[in-house]
């Protein structure tokens, strides 16, 4: 599990109080902000590669990552990663050979800050602490994960809604609303693809009012393979906590909540969006992926812990739902502390155990019911994959990111580890408990970035192939391969004469947008279910 070290302010000549003093484009002396995490700021090209090794034949198509990339020095001197603008990578790999293209994401924040040439936004995720200006103004920075959805890329963050992007070129088409068919102020950062119907499960969560108040509203949607809304639902959860991956089976959606608990008054007085309850419960919350309605909702309970990714998730013949991911036994967000810890105090800081669990929860449980993992595997890992083509099927590889704390780390050299060190990739399977393992050289040192190819089924064999880029860039926090083969059939389908047309971006403001200037009423209060339609 992720883990960054004490990230405590230094007190410097450009911000008086922790806050930015004047117009000057100089960062923070924090280790957010210097070393392997100093801002990039990159947007560009390089044609051609460096390559070690063989990048096999058959590879043809774009490995897209995404960064929260700070382009101007914030507002508060300890900012934290999460809260930089979004910048989009893409790997473009065919013949043998390898392009490299960056592009941030324009959002309504981008666009916003790029015509003052500062920061305009305060703490992550708190519109209290927003310069006046922005007031009104959509606030996401779109820099959590990147999916290639009907021949766009979607650039998303679970505080507000996508932006499209042109998957070929990466500029930014605009926010997009499913053709006006989302509303929700929210949208998760992970939604999940049903490789058999082609449907997209997603949902929002803080998902009342603007987004920004504490709501306990989440909203669930279907979106088929046409595009076309099937399914919209709104439940509630037991608190305003963070949901901010889930997995799907053939008829179930699971959310996790995290006890990391908003407050509004919190909001109000400028701290933080989050704050980690060590005395509140995991939960799991249960809904038919098809014609729910707000009390079909089942939470399952379990001991205070800290969700990580999904790994899978599929029923059994007798209709229990397995749940797999990782969840570590604390606050892996330790800038996040409890309300009564400053932040910089908070207890096993790097010494959390991340283990891989398998939860079984039967649908026709009451809600309430108290849940112990079935298994749980220590791989001391995170942001688990599996075969995107086995998702809601039964599965047995996955793969993780994975931390051995008895290799050794130059320190002196590379400074705090850039968001954690996961100096492994382990390659694991549910039916025999194996684990294969590749140790990986970080650059650290040398502030530069590599991108490996491996044979997955054999990474203990080494890269066949590493791609070097000359440069470094920020810390990722998601990515996903597309074959080319699938965007250029959306390509052709959306150039085509009669056919769908190009991406369409948002065409009105979001509703508590509009009720800011009093034209018109959120929608949100008393919403109910909609199937197919809306109102």
């Amino acid at each position: 599990m992720a883990h960054i070290h004490d990230l405590a302010p230094q007190i410097n000549q450009y911000y008086l109080g922790g806050r930015k003093q004047d117009n000057q484009l100089k960062f923070p002396d924090t280790d957010v902000f210097k070393g392997f995490n100093a801002p990039s700021r990159i947007e560009g090209e390089i044609i051609n590669l460096e390559v070690d090794g063989t990048i096999p034949a058959d590879i043809d198509g774009t490995f897209y990552r995404i960064q929260p990339d700070h382009r101007y020095p914030p507002m508060f001197e300890d900012d934290i990663q999460f809260n930089g603008d979004g910048a989009v990578t893409a790997i473009r790999i065919q013949k043998g050979h390898a392009d490299f293209k960056q592009r941030f994401v324009k959002t309504d924040r981008y666009e916003a800050e790029t015509a003052e040439r500062r920061a305009l936004f305060g703490r992550y995720r708190n519109l209290y602490t927003d310069d006046e200006l922005v007031k009104g103004v959509i606030r996401t920075a779109s820099n959590t994960n990147v999916v290639f959805w009907r021949g766009m890329l979607l650039a998303m963050k679970e505080d507000g809604p996508p932006f499209a992007m042109d998957p070929v070129t990466l500029e930014t088409i605009g926010r997009y609303d499913f053709e006006g068919q989302v509303q929700s102020p929210t949208f998760t950062a992970h939604p999940k693809i049903d490789p058999v119907t082609g449907e997209m499960v997603c949902f929002g969560y803080e998902a009342g009012e603007n987004g920004n108040d504490a709501s306990n509203d989440i909203v669930v949607y279907t979106i088929n393979a046409d595009g076309v809304k099937t399914d919209e639902c709104w439940y509630k959860s037991p608190f305003c906590g963070m949901i901010h991956d889930c997995g799907i089976s053939a008829n179930y959606l699971v959310m996790p909540l995290t006890p990391l608990k908003c407050s509004l008054d919190r909001l109000k007085k400028g701290g933080n969006h989050w704050a980690w309850d060590p005395n509140e419960d995991q939960w799991y919350g249960v809904v038919p992926r098809r014609g729910g309605r707000p009390n079909d909702i089942k939470w399952f309970r379990s001991a205070n812990a800290f969700h990580g990714h999904t790994a899978g998730c599929y029923e059994t013949e007798d209709g229990r739902i397995i749940y797999d991911l990782t969840v570590a036994d604390g606050n892996v967000f330790f800038f996040f502390p409890p309300d009564d810890m400053p932040p910089g105090s908070v207890l096993k800081r790097n010494k959390l155990k991340s283990e891989t669990c398998r939860w079984i929860l039967d649908p026709k449980a009451p809600s309430g019911t108290y849940v112990t993992p079935a298994q749980s595997w220590n791989t001391s890992g995170e942001f688990s994959r599996i075969d995107d083509r086995l998702v809601t099927k039964r599965y047995d590889h996955f793969w993780q990111c994975k931390i051995d704390p008895t290799r050794e780390y130059d320190f002196a050299s590379c400074g705090p580890p850039a968001g954690g060190l996961f100096n492994c990739l382990g390659h694991y399977t549910w039916s025999g408990q194996t684990e294969d393992l590749i140790a990986l050289v970080n650059q650290l040192d040398v502030l530069r970035n590599d991108i490996m190819i491996f044979d997955a089924l054999h990474l203990s064999a080494g890269p066949v192939a590493t791609i070097r880029l000359p440069f470094k860039l920020k810390l990722g926090l998601h990515g996903n391969f597309v074959d080319h083969a699938d965007i250029a059939e959306w390509e052709a389908l959306r150039r085509r004469a009669g056919g769908i047309g190009p991406v369409k971006p948002a065409e009105r403001p979001l509703p508590w947008q509009l009720a800011m200037n009093g034209t018109a009423s959120n929608g949100q209060s008393g919403r109910n279910c909609v199937n197919g339609l809306s109102h």
